[in-house]
């Protein structure tokens, strides 16, 4: 296996040199040059040896971008979990949006034989919450609105996890959009989301942080963005980042398309994650706020919390 402790080079991102070689959990990366943060696709299918492997990357603590029932509905035996206090994350009101982070203890089957892992907590993130739900469903029309619903009802009765609702807005919805708008949801509707993540990172005691969703380019592209503009990486730069999803992920292509096209009826371009669509959206942060640093006073995360955050990731 290689050194898991070199730094990141000062040259533009490539996967040889960013990327860490463990079989059973692709798109494994390093994301800044003091080791602070990672970022892969999920962890549960991590065999026995490749969890001393990752364990190798001192990691403490993960930031896991799904829902508690998308967690306990994926496959695997997710072994690195074996030690690991799980939790989700509550989101505050508005009102109280400095408030202290609060949590739910998420109770889950235990895993097979344990693993001794370092990591002492994931947390997890509902990011299609009902204001993100609400913003995509008011863009359909009146029929649209009603034929969903019937499909909501019947996805309610057979407890199939909102499968037929949210194929019927991949198509109708999603689908004409694009990739490039289901980012920009992602940024206005679970900002609060988004905000808890990054106040996460900040904390010394959480770092070195695995963060990762599903397959680690959607959800995770787009923290792993804010957070490496923050730190002064050009657009090109986190653009091309996020790219390299796509030699990341080639190795379970076949599993990405089952799980996006064949379950959800997206388009074949929400399986890629194209330099294009980061570029789109990091645009949109400049158009709508004019900075990244805006956009994170925008959404609860202040000057102050910034700073620590920025100090917090390079730190040696």
């Amino acid at each position: 296996m290689a050194d898991v402790t070199k730094n990141i080079p000062v040259s533009g991102p490539n996967m040889e040199e960013l990327g860490i070689p463990i079989a059973t959990l692709p798109n494994l990366r390093r994301v800044d040059s003091t080791n602070k943060i990672f970022r892969s696709s999920r962890q549960d299918l991590v065999s026995p040896e490749d969890c001393k492997k990752l364990n190798q990357l001192g990691i403490r603590t993960i930031l896991d971008f799904r829902s508690p029932s998308e967690y306990k509905r994926a496959s695997g035996n997710k072994l690195f979990d074996a030690n690991t206090e799980i939790v989700s994350t509550l989101v505050p009101s508005k009102k109280n949006r400095d408030s202290p982070i609060r949590t739910k203890k998420v109770t889950v089957n235990p895993p097979g034989p344990e693993y001794e892992s370092r990591v002492k907590r994931r947390y997890l993130f509902d990011f299609f919450q009902f204001n993100y739900i609400k913003a995509v469903f008011v863009r359909a029309t009146w029929y649209q609105q009603l034929i969903s619903l019937l499909y909501l009802i019947v996805d309610l009765i057979m407890r199939n996890h909102f499968k037929y609702f949210v194929r019927y807005f991949g198509v109708t919805v999603l689908n004409p959009a694009g990739l490039g708008q289901q980012y920009i949801d992602i940024l206005e509707y679970s900002s609060t989301q988004i905000q808890i993540a990054l106040r996460l990172l900040s904390e010394p005691e959480n770092l070195p942080a695995l963060i990762s969703c599903a397959h680690g380019k959607d959800r995770t592209g787009i923290v792993v963005a804010l957070v490496q503009l923050l730190l002064g990486k050009s657009t090109d730069y986190v653009a091309e980042e996020y790219a390299l999803s796509e030699i990341g992920l080639q190795g379970i292509r076949q599993r990405v398309e089952v799980e996006i096209i064949d379950r959800f009826h997206f388009d074949e371009s929400f399986t890629h994650a194209r330099k294009e669509t980061m570029l789109t959206t990091l645009q949109y942060i400049y158009d709508t706020y004019g900075s990244v640093e805006s956009y994170l006073e925008y959404i609860g995360l202040g000057k102050e919390d910034q700073e620590k955050l920025k100090q917090a990731l390079e730190a040696e």
